[in-house]
């Protein structure tokens, strides 16, 4: 959609939610979107659930290895701020057939071995309650908290 006629598309749609106070569910790759949007965030990959959290949770570390790769692929339009790519190498996995162990095991970057290729991974979780911060993966709670963060504020020139 051109960005003016998205801008009222959504406009629309958050005064209905509001006026009907419903719940709405938005599926979409537009970042910048789904965090002007969303309250709750929940990153798939190939089908399963990787990440789940409040939007804050999921644009900030602990991150799931795909979602940080997903977050620095979006485009920074401030300029104060700054973002680390990540380039995510080996064989893209068929949604037909999916690889056993961890779904994104292909292409993590921080893949433990073995591990991630045959097993199903925990569901880490990070914070209390039933709508805690969750993350679906082998790499230990305290190494997911001491991922760098994907935007950064650059130095002031």
């Amino acid at each position: 959609l051109d960005v003016s006629v998205q801008a009222a598309v959504i406009r629309l749609l958050l005064d209905i939610q509001r006026d009907n106070r419903t719940t709405l569910l938005f599926i979409s790759h537009d970042l910048s979107l789904v965090r002007y949007l969303a309250d709750r965030v929940v990153v798939m990959y190939l089908g399963h659930v990787v990440e789940q959290g409040t939007t804050d949770e999921v644009f900030a570390p602990p991150y799931h290895p795909y979602t940080q790769a997903l977050l620095s692929a979006a485009p920074v339009v401030d300029p104060a701020r700054s973002k680390r790519r990540i380039l995510l190498e080996g064989e893209m996995p068929s949604a037909v057939d999916p690889p056993t162990g961890c779904p994104f095991h292909t292409r993590c970057p921080h893949k433990l071995g073995a591990v991630c290729e045959t097993v199903v991974p925990p569901t880490r979780i990070f914070d209390d309650g039933p709508r805690a911060h969750r993350i679906v993966c082998h790499i230990e709670p305290e190494v997911l908290r001491r991922m760098d963060p994907v935007f950064t504020l650059s130095p002031a020139a």
